[in-house]
């Protein structure tokens, strides 16, 4: 027996729309990376080589990506559900192939966390599941948790400012016992924290918690997305000081192709990108075989693969999708431009999420 891992990465992110009309929430890049590859990584680098992601939405896309970066020696298990069974209902549909502690984490939040740690802070407690912890200023749209000598005392979804009793929220990563998998019916949704945790505290099984060490982010919003993106290019990219580039860097071009273009960090190029005379990129992602005209200025920004900038355009706070074209003297703040866009010259465009699909909404 070893221990097995989890990624919980069926849902349909209707918060990152229009962009998760085009890939699903765990394939959205971070730093040159899907953001279910950090915590495959973590995994892997706590000796996990075995993991079962289940799977939903555009399960195609997601098993093309997850195969496309994975570890070689690294053992991936599909599990597509045909209708959504909630977090812990997911976890239920794979019991057969668990025989042994094993962790779940989520595929479409940035944790890079010390898994290690944690495993050895469950087996040293004796748990029989244990939860990450991570702090935040506005516990608003998560779960708080209450917490005594490590011990869970209580949980409260989404509170409101006045029901706010902590600032300790829950990662969502899970190490857990097979006897807990007893305590999730089958053949119905049913979820971690809203229905399994609490059924365990009143049945008066303990819950550990432990404080997570390393980088935790919800991705769900385009901002969150942005954000993503500059921490793990200020974690991994290199300090440069030299031909206009500056602050951290992971620029996988050919310098040649950006001479004349000022670069400041934290800030990731992908491969092919070529920049034109007069251009500056800060705090953004750059991705693959991205063609930017001269004078083009782009802030705290994400531009996906075969993007086509011309001359002049300033994109500020932004994400393009791929493929999109935009013309000379643009301006684009605080928008989401959907993948094929042909935006004419001298646009303006401002606060708003342009979309070239219609896809159902969540039940």
């Amino acid at each position: 027996m070893s221990l097995k891992a989890v990624v919980m990465a069926g849902g349909k992110g209707t918060r990152l729309r229009p962009i998760t009309y085009s890939i699903p929430k765990p394939l959205v890049p971070i730093a040159g990376k899907p953001c279910i590859g950090y915590v495959l990584d973590s995994y892997y680098e706590a000796g996990i080589k075995d993991a079962i992601i289940t799977a939903g939405y555009k399960f195609e896309s997601l098993i093309a990506g997850v195969i496309e970066f994975k570890q070689a020696d690294q053992n991936i298990l599909f599990s597509v559900e045909k209708d959504p069974v909630g977090t812990a209902g997911s976890i239920k549909l794979v019991s057969n192939f668990i025989d042994d502690t094993f962790v779940v984490g989520s595929g479409d939040t940035l944790v890079d966390f010390d898994i290690k740690k944690l495993i050895e802070h469950h087996k040293q407690n004796k748990s029989k599941l244990t939860i990450a912890l991570t702090t935040v200023d506005d516990p608003s749209q998560f779960g708080i948790v209450e917490m005594k000598d490590n011990v869970v005392t209580r949980f409260l979804e989404k509170p409101s400012p006045r029901e706010a009793f902590s600032n300790l929220i829950n990662a969502g990563l899970y190490i857990i016992e097979p006897e807990i998998l007893d305590y999730i019916p089958s053949g119905q949704s049913y979820d971690f924290a809203k229905q399994l945790f609490p059924k365990l505290l009143d049945e008066g099984v303990k819950i550990h918690g432990y404080l997570g060490e390393g980088i935790w982010l919800d991705t769900g919003r385009p901002n969150d997305m942005i954000r993503a993106n500059q921490i793990m290019t200020e974690k991994h990219g290199k300090e440069l000081t030299e031909n206009g580039m500056s602050g951290k860097l992971m620029i996988n071009t050919h310098r040649r192709n950006l001479r004349g273009s000022k670069i400041q960090g934290p800030t990731y190029i992908g491969t092919g990108v070529v920049s034109g005379n007069g251009t500056t990129i800060k705090g953004s992602a750059v991705y693959d075989n991205t063609q930017l005209g001269n004078d083009v200025y782009i802030e705290d920004s994400i531009l996906m693969h075969n993007v086509r900038v011309q001359d002049g355009a300033k994109i500020v706070k932004s994400v393009i999708m791929k493929g999109t074209v935009i013309g000379q003297k643009c301006e684009i703040y605080e928008s989401v431009l959907a993948p094929q866009l042909n935006l004419q010259s001298e646009s303006r465009v401002y606060n708003v999420s342009l979309s070239s699909e219609v896809e159902e909404e969540e039940d």
